[in-house]
């Protein structure tokens, strides 16, 4: 059994195109009939991951909010680790001013926010606060700029112990310590007793799980550092199933 671990935006899913490419979608599906495991390692929060996949594909296990949670098919949650919450309020206060907020829960519906447009599942909150007796796996800082984005991330991991952030083009992912994509994946084997994971992404958040993945695999349009720490450069996910059958026969 293969298993294939990919990220979301800009790997399988494109705001600016057609959202999905059918050559991709089909090739997983047949992935997963072949017998192999196909799942998401996203930034996103979950109800984020469900609305656009209803209807497209079920994948075979969720890694959401950057590592901070790994849910199975059935959406029932294997593992979690929730940021202690002073801590993200303090940062969200810090910098509040220049970025909005998306508050990363296990809701399959909700997707809470301080400002987005264009979600009609948001709920708007106006501090942080709102959300103390949630159970919350990850907050992003978004609508930054990627040389604003690189600055915050330092600054957030140099000032504090207990949280980590990641890069994410131009926004920022806030996890609690020792969370990211890469542990997840180590997580994901020892919870599902799995060999080998492939896995397959595009931006700086990938780059955790690009290094401890089995086989690794990004794409032209990637920035230089994550080209160099993948295996395969390909253009697009089912160059990378092709990839991975022919590998592992």
């Amino acid at each position: 059994m293969k298993v294939l671990a990919s990220d979301f935006d800009n790997t399988l899913f494109f705001k600016n195109g057609s959202q999905f490419k059918e050559q991709d979608i089909q090739e997983i599906k047949q992935f997963q009939q072949d017998g192999n495991l196909f799942g998401i390692c996203s930034g996103r929060p979950f109800s984020g991951l469900l609305k656009p996949l209803k209807g497209v594909l079920k994948p075979d296990f969720f890694i959401v909010s950057t590592g901070g949670a790994i849910l199975d098919k059935d959406y029932q949650l294997l593992y979690g680790k929730k940021v202690p919450f002073d801590i993200i309020n303090e940062i969200y206060l810090t910098y509040k001013n220049e970025t909005e907020l998306i508050v990363q829960t296990l809701s399959q519906k909700n997707f809470y926010c301080t400002n987005i447009q264009n979600d009609e599942d948001k709920v708007i909150i106006h501090s942080l606060e709102e959300m103390r007796d949630e159970d919350i796996y990850s907050i992003s800082l978004i609508e930054s700029t990627v040389e604003r984005a690189t600055e915050i991330t330092l600054e957030i991991n140099q000032r504090y112990q207990d949280v980590q952030a990641f890069q994410n083009v131009d926004s920022i992912d806030i996890v609690a310590k020792g969370c990211s994509k890469g542990q997840a994946i180590i997580k994901l084997k020892e919870l599902l007793c799995l060999e080998k994971i492939a896995g397959i992404g595009d931006s700086y958040n990938d780059l955790p799980m690009l290094r401890v993945a089995d086989i690794s695999f990004t794409f032209q349009k990637s920035p230089q550092i994550i080209q160099e720490k993948a295996d395969y450069i390909v253009h697009n996910i089912k160059e990378a199933i092709e990839i991975l059958k022919e590998k592992e026969k």
